[in-house]
């Protein structure tokens, strides 16, 4: 229940139609700044910003919080033909500049959201909207392409698993308010565009190069001219992406950086912080004449310092810049007896990684919101491992590293997958970063910005030099730990190998590990400590998924299956949720790999009970969706699509 007034679905002009936006008034009548969530993900169901620890903590701060359904999305007006568009920013741009005319504004806007919406408050930023004053990207893409491709391979786990599928049934659903006028003929209209809209899954596997389609997906970061407090998790697939726009914004920037996965970072099992405060801090210092802040580094990091009481345990630092590869580092030789930092030549060994493509099951839990870490051992046993054996002092490794391989091919393409784990003393596996690249691709690739690159096969049998960057991360291996780096042509159900991948070799002779960080002579303690408030224990914690990882000894496939299911009651109906993915391969045969999803959503009104379903399956060689409408249990919307697919 709402301690404060709520308006539904006000009407903004924008070009072509109206954007409709839910109000969150305070007390104080007086004008107030405004705090703008603009969002693809239906804010009556989906998003359910009504239940919003955030919006209910800001409106009691004095904010007016306004939350809008992007154009072509929930209430709103409009069809969606692509995601991440520069129109996205144009309309948002318009809701920005209406709201700062507003006779209850101050005249002066924040724009906050975590994932997509997190990107329209970028994109929004972008444009320069008269009245736009600050924002806070939460987990946010800027570069689309690295969103959806971990160095040039496709991320089929979050792309044909998760994402793309989980967009598709959005326009599906009706309006949860039915007391806005032509809410029946949006959804109608919405309905029929399927029929002629390409999935989004299907443009993403037909682009599978950043071409001209993925470019003008690119946030122009380089225009925003805001404040910006960006907020990014080591364990998230956009975090490396939060390092590198908040470098290329001209404007003041701040970062905060933890062992998160896609959640906020007042959640988790780890540095849980009062993020709530902070956003509050900053809405206050930059939408409020007068109010001052404390200012802070540039960047707030956590330092992953896991021991055998507190798995989680760490402590939170300060930087001024975020070192990567070219910084300060520590060179890791390969040799025929593991890691060395010794100058001198070690001998060459040739090490043959034999196929496996299901390697990754056992690192699973590294991304998936709600997840655990597991051993890595399992994966680690059918990779190429090269380790330093137990440490004398400690090893601190900040920053974004990178790893160099000489490749010897089998086929005229290849992934490898580089991952760098905290072996305990007790044999134990921690995965610590990990980096792809698929190999194939000229030009550089890393997770911190892709330029377009096209594909150059390689020469079976013949070496390459072939860079991977790894995920940005903090983290000590402890005395007695032992540091390891993991080198496989898999990373299962992550990211889906390219089309005539093979075993490899590596020549060890030209493998090196390059990471930002230093050696300490013993367990080190650090001056650049910082200090977060606790928590507020207002946001509850994010669900575990349940996942199974299953084996078939008839034909050696490896099966992950991931659901989760959920009941919301909203203002005016009851929503449930339900998701389920299915990814396999046989261990070596990649033309095995299928990855299927099921998402099925139900708003039970008073009156009439509207069941939506999209179904998706994507193997080596075609894609389907089928979107299902029903009505009191029976069908009336059914929408079948199929294409070929060439990886």
């Amino acid at each position: 229940m709402n301690d404060h007034a709520v308006h539904d679905d006000i009407e903004i002009p924008v070009k072509n139609g109206a954007v409709r936006a839910t109000r969150h008034e305070p007390t104080d009548e007086s004008p107030q700044p405004v705090v703008l969530i603009y969002t693809p993900y239906h804010k009556d169901d989906l998003s359910d910003t009504r239940s919003d620890p955030m919006v209910s903590y800001l409106v009691r701060a004095g904010f007016e919080v306004v939350i809008a359904d992007a154009v072509g999305t929930g209430a709103s007006d409009g069809l969606v033909e692509q995601p991440f568009t520069e129109a996205e920013g144009l309309h948002g741009s318009a809701v920005v500049e209406w709201l700062a005319n507003r006779p209850w504004s101050n005249g002066r806007v924040g724009v906050i959201g975590k994932s997509y919406p997190g990107t329209t408050a970028l994109e929004i930023a972008a444009q320069n909207p008269d009245g736009l004053a600050a924002i806070v990207p939460i987990h946010a893409p800027a570069a689309i392409y690295d969103a959806y491709f971990d160095g040039g391979a496709l991320a089929s786990l979050r792309t044909c698993g998760q994402w793309a599928p989980n967009f598709e049934y959005l326009p599906l659903q009706p309006p949860v308010n039915r007391d806005v006028s032509g809410w029946a003929e949006r959804w109608a209209d919405r309905l029929d565009s399927l029929k002629y809209r390409e999935p989004f899954l299907f443009q993403y596997l037909a682009h599978l190069e950043k071409d001209e389609y993925w470019a003008e997906k690119d946030v122009a970061v380089e225009k925003i001219s805001v404040p910006t407090l960006g907020v990014g998790g080591y364990r998230d697939a956009f975090g490396g992406g939060t390092v590198d726009y908040s470098d290329r914004i001209d404007a003041p920037t701040e970062v905060i950086l933890g062992p998160w996965r896609h959640t906020m970072p007042e959640q988790g099992e780890a540095a849980r912080i009062d993020f709530l405060g902070e956003v509050e801090s900053w809405f206050d210092h930059h939408l409020r004449e007068g109010d001052e802040r404390e200012p802070n580094p540039e960047i707030r990091y956590w330092t992953e310092r896991p021991d055998e009481e507190n798995y989680h345990s760490g402590e939170w630092r300060t930087l001024e810049s975020w070192p990567v590869a070219e910084d300060h580092t520590v060179d890791f030789d390969f040799g025929p007896d593991g890691l060395s930092t010794d100058v001198s030549t070690p001998d060459s060994t040739t090490d043959r990684w034999h196929v496996d493509y299901s390697v990754g099951t056992a690192s699973i839990g590294f991304e998936i919101p709600g997840g655990t870490d597991l051993d890595t051992t399992p994966d680690d046993d059918r990779s190429l491992t090269y380790e330093t054996g137990p440490l004398d002092g400690a090893f601190e490794l900040t920053g974004s590293g990178e790893v160099h391989l000489e490749l010897i091919p089998d086929g005229p393409a290849q992934l490898v997958a580089v991952r760098i784990v905290d072996v305990g003393p007790d044999g134990t596996g921690q995965l610590v970063t990990h980096g792809v690249r698929r190999c194939e691709l000229a030009g550089k690739i890393d997770p911190l910005g892709t330029p377009g690159a096209a594909t150059e096969p390689l020469t079976p049998g013949e070496p390459h030099d072939v860079g991977v960057s790894l995920r940005p991360t903090s983290h000590v291996f402890e005395p007695g730990h032992t540091l390891r780096v993991a080198v496989s042509g898999a990373f299962f159900p992550y990211v889906s190998p390219p089309d005539g991948s093979a075993g490899f070799s590596l020549r060890t002779a030209g493998c090196e590990c390059r990471l930002p960080g230093r050696f300490h002579s013993e367990s080190p303690t650090f001056e650049d400590r910082y200090s977060f408030d606790p928590p507020q224990d207002i946001y509850s914690e994010p669900e575990s998924p349940s996942w199974q990882t299953a084996v078939s000894h008839t034909d050696d496939t490896v099966t992950v299956s991931l659901s989760r299911a959920y009941s919301q009651q909203l203002s005016e109906a009851t929503f449930d949720y339900k998701t389920e993915t299915t990814a396999s391969v046989e261990r070596e045969t990649l033309s095995t790999e299928t990855i299927d999803r099921q998402t099925t959503t139900t708003l039970s009104f008073p009156t009439e009970t509207i069941t939506s379903r999209v179904d998706s399956s994507v193997s080596r060689s075609f894609a389907m969706v089928q979107y299902t409408a029903e009505r009191d249990g029976t069908v009336f919307y059914r929408e079948r699509k199929r294409t070929a697919v060439n990886r």
